[in-house]
């Protein structure tokens, strides 16, 4: 039996699902399109009702693509729908099985045997399925490259391409400190750092210490600095 609290409270209406302006505001969130990272260029021309190759073609830029037909994204031609699903209507004849075709009048007129090429088994079972890029009957195609509708965009863009240069990576002071007990305890013994169960306590590898040592200067950097 409930008791007067729990009747208060299914009178004044609180409850734990959200509301009805909650879940708008959860529909709209699932709505709206994803941010786009990268320059300010790409996010003022880029068009969220298209897809991201479809912004690259309307930009100009779908050359710049490396495409693989394997990893998704593509669009087939109309043409390889409509001939995939015609051939989809003849079951394929089973490995050691055949299918025999006769006329209105009973007689054999042919024999359909399994292709051993395809149905061919190894000691670990059937082959996997080719890629996509391999197989002639599913043609794949990328949106043709249209003229940029927006050449200052493109201008810009390969400007800010020309100007890329590699970010510096600077040691940290904790970092910095550490190496310098390294070297100071091994010398350049990268070998015996690696191995070291008191100084690294983080268990970097060999070839990780190295490109430590590299990023902060140097052995002799890290000894005078000892």
């Amino acid at each position: 039996m409930a008791n007067p609290r729990q009747r208060r409270k299914a009178r004044s209406g609180s409850t734990l699902k959200p509301s009805l302006n909650a879940k708008k505001q959860m529909k709209k969130k699932l709505a709206r399109a994803p941010t786009i990272h990268g320059a300010d260029v790409l996010k003022d021309n880029y068009d969220p009702k298209l897809t991201l190759r479809q912004n690259y073609a309307r930009l100009g830029l779908v050359p710049s693509l490396d495409v693989r037909p394997n990893t998704g994204g593509t669009e087939r031609a109309p043409s390889s729908i409509s001939a995939s699903s015609s051939k989809e209507g003849q079951a394929a004849v089973r490995k050691g099985m055949a299918r025999v075709i006769r006329d209105d009048a009973g007689n054999i007129v042919d024999i359909i045997e399994a292709d051993e090429h395809d149905q061919d088994e190894t000691a670990w079972g059937k082959p996997l399925p080719s890629s996509i890029a391999d197989r002639s009957d599913v043609p794949t195609f990328m949106p043709v490259s249209q003229p940029a509708s927006n050449p200052d965009a493109l201008q810009q863009l390969e400007q800010i391409a020309s100007q890329a240069a590699p970010v510096e990576r600077h040691t940290s002071q904790k970092e910095s400190q550490w190496l310098v007990e390294l070297v100071k305890k091994h010398d350049d013994d990268t070998q015996a750092m690696a191995k070291d169960r008191h100084l690294n306590l983080w268990q970097k590898t060999e070839g990780e210490i190295k490109r430590a040592i590299r990023k902060a200067g140097g052995f002799q950097a890290l000894r005078t600095s000892a």
